[in-house]
């Protein structure tokens, strides 16, 4: 689920939804009640948007408008996760019965992971986390950290190549959209048994 910081994000994630279910500015406008011309410059990142059509346009693409507390910091005035940072939030959060903000810490430590260079930092990184509280979501933090780790070039610590669940988990999941979330899961979480879109991790 996208996760919109500013007006920037916001129009990014009205884009990116109203062309997945394709739909013209024209045609979305039109269900919304609100401009063409408006809607170009929502997507452009209107900072000025009035929220009732803001909202409007996202009724009108089928989603809803939540608030959460913005993802947290790492310690020490770090402004990136780390794995083991990630695996304690994740824990608090399952806690409160919030698995989707939990997704969303997932994709923000790996986001962050993808930007770090510095060596030091990296293996402050890659120190390997204690347990979430939950087993499924120990797997998923260190299958997605070994899947960053390797499509950024980085050498992954054994942590992160976990052993397959012992049952299929859907940490997303919807009965309607089953079949298509398994025919969507890269193919080494479906080694595991877990099965979830990559973009379920995208933090916009």
């Amino acid at each position: 689920m996208p996760v919109a910081r500013n007006s920037r994000d916001t129009g990014a994630a009205i884009r990116a939804a109203r062309v997945s279910r394709h739909l013209t500015q024209g045609q979305l406008a039109e269900r919304a009640g609100v401009g063409r011309q408006w809607l170009v410059a929502l997507e452009k990142g209107h900072d000025r948007a009035e929220l009732a059509k803001v909202t409007a346009v996202i009724s009108a693409l089928g989603m809803t408008l939540t608030f959460a507390p913005p993802l947290p910091a790492g310690p020490a005035g770090r402004t990136w996760l780390t794995a083991s940072d990630t695996a304690e939030a994740i824990r608090e959060e399952l806690a409160r019965g919030d698995g989707d903000f939990a997704l969303r810490l997932v994709g923000r430590a790996l986001s962050d992971l993808q930007a770090l260079t510095d060596p030091d930092d990296l293996a402050l990184f890659l120190a390997e986390p204690p347990s979430t509280g939950d087993h499924r979501w120990d797997t998923l933090l260190a299958a997605t950290v070994g899947r960053q780790c390797r499509a950024s070039g980085i050498t992954a610590p054994a942590w992160t190549r976990p052993e397959p669940l012992a049952t299929w988990w859907f940490p997303v999941f919807d009965k309607v959209l089953a079949a298509r979330t398994m025919q969507r899961t890269p193919a080494d979480l479906a080694s595991l048994g877990i099965w979830l879109e990559d973009r379920a991790l995208v933090v916009l």
